[in-house]
């Protein structure tokens, strides 16, 4: 009796096991944002064609780095650099180390957002023709914590996942460096966009700030991220400021099948030497 109890216990712990271990099965970042990922970036107002960006995710082993260049019709630059690990008992990997320079039209820099995930140093390089307004701090950084461009990343994978809505924290620069927690649902089910063919996946981003997001909302920027669903829902586009209290504007994945908005094949400007840090 006492045998055929422990060979039923050893069943169940092996199936638990087998369930935790599939739990855990990490997911291959370059294969769920098919990188490298070209975008068309438009103005937010005309719907006019002001820059290209291309984003490339190098995967070694349990690092990874995403890399990311905007180049604007106006001369503006934006260099970004994200890098991130996989950790036992995670499906996604763990971002570690966050920069993106914002480069004026002449090469100065507009803002410098630097942050270690695991020092927990964090800072916020303001600068203008007239003064800089550096701010620095030492911040908390949960393990869902995402900056950037991988801020898509918790939102195609819950998607993925038949889920509708999810919670997650993004690093910022507001103007001081800050960690938000997000609240990302889905949007009126399949919707239109006239940027992108097709009935595509809406989600919109709302931090949470609990009492005062009564307070705080007028001031607080609309973000919504778009997915295609007859892709896997995949990535497609963003409208969101370009730094806080920036400009608007709205970057559209190319379209492979077709042309862009602004009747062209988008091809991507890279740019190849990276900023001043």
């Amino acid at each position: 009796m006492i045998k055929a109890m422990l060979v039923v216990i050893g069943m169940l712990m092996f199936v638990l096991a087998v369930r935790v271990s599939n739990a855990a099965a990490t997911v291959d970042l370059k294969t769920l944002l098919a990188s490298p990922v070209d975008l068309t970036i438009y103005s937010a107002d005309h719907k006019l064609v002001i820059g290209h960006a291309r984003y490339v995710i190098k995967e070694v082993g349990k690092a990874v780095e995403v890399n990311g260049n905007s180049h604007y019709l106006d001369g503006e630059r934006d260099w970004e650099r994200v890098e991130m690990e996989y950790r036992p008992g995670t499906a996604l990997p763990v971002v570690t180390s966050f920069q993106v320079n914002f480069l004026a039209a002449d090469g100065s820099v507009q803002l410098i957002e630097k942050a270690d995930f695991k020092s927990g140093e964090a800072s916020c390089r303001w600068s203008s023709q007239l003064q800089e307004s550096p701010y620095e701090d030492s911040l908390e950084f949960p393990p869902d914590t995402y900056a950037g461009c991988t801020s898509v990343v918790p939102l195609e994978y819950a998607l993925k996942n038949g889920e509708q809505s999810v919670h997650f924290h993004v690093f910022d620069c507001m103007p001081k460096p800050a960690v938000l927690a997000i609240d990302a649902k889905l949007e009126n089910g399949a919707v239109r966009w006239s940027y992108y063919p097709g009935d595509l996946a809406q989600m919109g981003l709302t931090p949470d700030l609990g009492w005062l997001n009564l307070v705080a909302k007028p001031f607080i920027p609309d973000i919504s991220v778009w997915f295609d669903p007859s892709e896997g829902y995949q990535y497609v586009g963003t409208t969101k400021e370009r730094f806080y209290r920036g400009r608007s504007q709205i970057l559209v994945r190319n379209n492979g099948h077709g042309q862009t908005l602004d009747g062209q094949h988008g091809a991507a400007s890279t740019v190849a030497t990276d900023p001043p840090k």
